[in-house]
């Protein structure tokens, strides 16, 4: 009995994860949304961006990091070659995205070049372009996922 409550916990657990995608962002949109609705001020719209944004992060982190994770351990002799490269151009493409998304937010946010709205519109291109970071990384047709 006590295996039985195990695996239905367990299956319960992955039935969870799937339920949302981690590219699905509508929760923490609608949180920011309601967050920003109630502090409307720079400061306060900034912060809600940043809680938003340290979201978006995080999902990043674990999938970058399970991404890394896999190839770093080829699931067969075909795979390693492949792994090995597929792995060093992940770890490039992610760097120059970083120097990419830094740049591009750098530009985007001068907007409001040298008033007090350029840091939130420099912190919410942080959070859009993370988003669009996630849903790249988990498409089915990226090299990692097309095998």
């Amino acid at each position: 009995m006590k295996q039985i409550v195990i695996a239905a916990v367990a299956v319960l657990a992955v039935v969870q994860a799937w339920a949302v995608s981690p590219a699905d962002f509508s929760a923490v949109d609608a949180k920011l949304n309601a967050c920003s609705d109630q502090n409307p001020n720079n400061y306060g719209v900034s912060n809600c961006t940043m809680a938003a944004k340290a979201t978006a992060d995080q999902r990043l982190n674990d999938i970058y990091g399970g991404l890394v994770n896999a190839l770093k351990h080829p699931k067969g002799p075909d795979n390693a070659r492949d792994d090995s490269e597929i792995l060093k151009r992940l770890i490039a493409a992610e760097r120059a995205w970083i120097a990419f998304r830094d740049a591009e937010c750098n530009y985007q946010s001068t907007v409001a070049l040298g008033g007090t709205g350029e840091g939130v519109a420099y912190v919410t291109c942080l959070y859009m372009q993370t988003k669009e970071r996630v849903k790249i990384l988990t498409a089915p047709d990226v090299p990692q996922n097309a095998r």
